[in-house]
């Protein structure tokens, strides 16, 4: 992972910082379970994570990057 947020360990990505007790015996990647606690994430809690983040705007979809929208998320599917 470029980030170094995780790292491989016995053949599984798992975070690379502390983590809870629960964590422990988990046997799937953890970066699956980053990306369940993402997408169960309220619209409100975006907002205050990406304001958090000093990105207020995150949440209101809009970029500042100028970069165009590509259809259909670039899935490679016809728009």
């Amino acid at each position: 992972m470029p980030s170094g947020l995780f790292k491989r360990e016995n053949d599984h990505w798992v975070f690379s910082g502390p983590t809870p007790p629960s964590f422990q015996g988990y046997d799937k990647d953890q970066t699956k379970l980053l990306v369940d606690y993402i997408l169960q994430l309220t619209a409100e809690e975006q907002r205050r994570v990406g304001a958090a983040m000093g990105h207020a705007a995150a949440a209101g979809g809009s970029s500042s990057s100028g970069a165009k929208p590509v259809g259909n998320a670039g899935r490679g599917m016809p728009e």
